[in-house]
């Protein structure tokens, strides 16, 4: 059973996603509404993948004495842990958006309102590397 760690900034996102992925035996070890949150869970809880939300997770990161966004939450992520597995998770697939979180390291993505199937392929996919 894979762990996974949500990270969106809307609680109805999190709670259908942790739904469909409980149904198929994943474990959700955390919940985040920000990009801070996201790196401190993930620290801690070393989940198979973190999937996050690509805009809205904005927060002030006292480490860097910044407001970091999704970029740099996987740009952070992928330093301290290179093999870490990142899905970003998306309202609008912006191409330069998606392009952008390929290209820093994410491992796919998702599109809210994805179909049950599509969400567990990408995950699927992911954990397979």
């Amino acid at each position: 059973m894979a762990s996974i760690i949500l990270a969106d900034d809307m609680l109805t996102v999190r709670h259908n996603l942790g739904l469909i992925l409980s149904a198929y035996d994943y474990k959700i070890v955390a919940e985040a509404d920000n990009c801070v949150e996201a790196i401190e869970l993930t620290r801690e809880k070393d989940p198979d993948i973190l999937i996050i939300d690509i805009l809205g997770m904005n927060s002030y990161f006292s480490e860097l004495d910044k407001e970091i966004d999704t970029f740099d939450t996987i740009e952070i992520l992928l330093k301290e842990k290179k093999d870490r597995k990142i899905i970003v998770l998306t309202a609008t697939p912006k191409e330069n958006y998606l392009k952008k979180a390929i290209l820093m390291g994410a491992k796919g993505f998702l599109v809210k309102g994805a179909s049950n199937d599509q969400i567990i392929k990408t995950i699927e996919k992911t954990l397979k590397g």
